[in-house]
């Protein structure tokens, strides 16, 4: 009897201990869920600049840069003349073309969808063969997620993995696929299907590289960024909104905070499922369907912008289902038709959508885990099958939407 009364006690007493520890969380920092699952991240997060992303096998930083745009990467070169600055055609146009670089290793690349393939792959793994490459060395890696896809595939297989330091170009890169270490190949014209892990020896990102992009790549990024807001919950929507009136930053100081808020959503995902078990696949919100209007529209429209499409679908399908709420629905759906350019979508074949929905990587069997939201900040995982009622549907909303 004695030992079950010190059970009760223990058992009583562990369970104020957590009470009290949840409390104390919610106080302290905001909180969203994920599957059942709550995720907390620090009230204070924007005074949190840089940090460190937990992760297998190493762990790597991110670091803030405030100084001139390529400074930090003109101090690497010189650190080694053996390093090698892999950097996007445009970005090397804008930044480098009018300095003295002789004797440094160089690899420019044309950053377009098609080239984002594993010939193009090998072709940076030769160069790099060719100049006696090491371990010793790193890879610097400059420009947006095309850019970041190939140095990343080619950083982890490349003698079975080398240091590669990543800077972010655009919005896009910067609020999302900067950390996280997913790294994808296009094959047979189906986005990602070679893929793997690959962690950055470091992340320098700064903000100044945004003052040279056009307003589709702003409006991309904002497109990622609204995904991880509207899964953050309550405070990081309505922050999104505060800062994107109809599809603008008027301030360029915001920008940071959006690119903070979306980051810290996602280092909170990432750090507790690095490889996709289960949690993680809510990073994918908005994307089986995004990535098909990209393919389906020739990458006619950018990145970000299918994502947007491919989350008002997914959210219109949840409430079909009865999962959310049609006024939330609608709710969110005001805010990201802001950053959809509607003609982009005229004379789009929807005919293939069955076709590459089977090919994402979310599929088992016939069945789709489509996700979506109970509401803001309530991420759930539906099971749906794939089949001509879900075609009709997709056809449905795109027709009565857009």
């Amino acid at each position: 009897m004695q030992r079950k009364k010190y059970l009760y006690y223990g058992t009583r007493y562990n369970s104020r201990r957590r009470i009290y520890m949840r409390r104390f969380s919610k106080m302290s920092n905001f909180s969203f869920i994920i599957e059942n699952k709550e995720f907390f991240i620090p009230k204070n997060y924007l005074t949190n600049t840089n940090f460190t992303v937990k992760s297998s096998p190493k762990n790597y930083e991110l670091i803030i840069d405030k100084n001139e745009p390529i400074k930090y990467i003109i101090n690497l070169l010189e650190e080694n003349n053996k390093n090698v600055l892999f950097i996007d055609k445009n970005v090397f146009s804008l930044y480098f073309s009018n300095l003295n670089l002789e004797g440094k290793n160089i690899y420019i690349f044309e950053a377009i969808e098609k080239n984002k393939d594993i010939e193009h792959a090998l072709e940076l793994i030769s160069y790099l063969e060719n100049i006696c490459f090491t371990k010793a060395e790193k890879l610097i890696v400059v420009g947006g997620g095309i850019v970041e896809d190939i140095g990343a595939f080619v950083g982890a297989t490349f003698k079975r993995g080398i240091n590669w330091i990543f800077f972010p170009t655009t919005l896009l890169s910067m609020c999302d696929s900067c950390i996280g270490g997913k790294t994808g190949l296009n094959y047979k014209g189906v986005k990602n299907q070679v893929a793997l892990f690959s962690s950055p020896y470091k992340v320098v990102l700064n903000t100044n590289f945004i003052k040279t992009l056009n307003h589709n790549e702003i409006r991309s990024g904002l497109g990622e960024i609204s995904k991880l807001c509207i899964t953050g919950g309550e405070h990081f929507f309505n922050l999104y909104n505060s800062i994107v009136i109809n599809g603008k930053v008027d301030s360029f100081d915001d920008y940071l905070k959006l690119i903070l808020s979306a980051l810290y959503v996602k280092k909170a995902v990432i750090e507790e499922d690095e490889f996709e078990f289960n949690y993680r696949k809510s990073l994918n919100y908005g994307h089986t369907l995004g990535h098909a209007i990209e393919v389906m529209s020739e990458y006619r429209i950018p990145h970000g912008q299918a994502v947007a499409i491919g989350t008002i679908i997914a959210n219109e399908l949840a409430s079909l289902y009865g999962y959310l709420d049609k006024d939330k629905c609608d709710y969110v759906k005001a805010s990201l038709l802001n950053i959809i350019d509607k003609e982009d979508l005229i004379n789009l074949n929807i005919n293939r959508t069955l076709e590459l929905i089977k090919k994402d990587k979310k599929v088992q069997g016939n069945e789709l885990t489509l996700v979506a939201i109970k509401e803001l900040g309530n991420t759930i995982f539906i099971k749906i099958n794939i089949n001509e009622t879900l075609f009709n549907n997709i056809k449905s909303i795109l027709e009565k939407e857009f």
